[in-house]
């Protein structure tokens, strides 16, 4: 599949009952629960599109606001701060289709650039994702997240990683 894609910000108008990501609770949560999400300003989903068919949606993620506590987190997480504010991300998913053409990666790399922008603007250390799997896991792990201290699906990526990845 040559297309190129764009992302953009989830509206009713996007088709996420034909999106299939193959993680029945993925696609679940994007056509059941996504735009309510957003309508309630609790996270905002970016969808990924073509020209050709603005209203398909082959990719999205989800951020939202989130806080950890230092005892969560290792010392080089936290920098000693009681508490470390960042920005989840909820979720992100491909659709089947685009497997195995290093689409996951793009994705993550626009959620992530995002994210340093939330950051940049409204502060934020970290950027949080909650594993599904021990796939997801090393998806995660191979770009740089590390878990936090005693619970390895949940891992982070600090913003200033993410700022000095991009070249900001």
């Amino acid at each position: 599949m040559n297309a190129e894609y764009e992302s953009v910000a989830l509206t009713a108008r996007h088709d996420v009952a034909g999106f299939d990501c193959g993680v029945p609770s993925l696609n679940a949560w994007l056509g059941e629960r996504a735009l309510r999400a957003q309508r309630a300003g609790t996270a905002r989903t970016f969808v990924w599109v073509t020209a050709e068919a603005p209203e398909q949606v082959w990719a999205y993620f989800s951020l939202a606001p989130t806080e950890l506590a230092r005892d969560s987190l290792t010392r080089s997480q936290s920098s000693g701060y009681s508490t470390v504010p960042g920005y989840l991300l909820a979720r992100l998913a491909v659709h089947t289709a685009l497997r195995g053409s290093a689409y996951g990666a793009q994705v993550l790399v626009d959620a992530l650039s995002r994210a340093a922008s939330a950051a940049e603007g409204g502060g934020g250390r970290l950027v949080v994702v909650d594993a599904l799997d021990d796939a997801a896991v090393s998806f995660y792990r191979h770009h740089d997240f590390t878990p936090v201290k005693d619970n390895p699906r949940r891992l982070v990526l600090k913003t200033a990683t993410i700022r000095d990845l991009s070249g900001r």
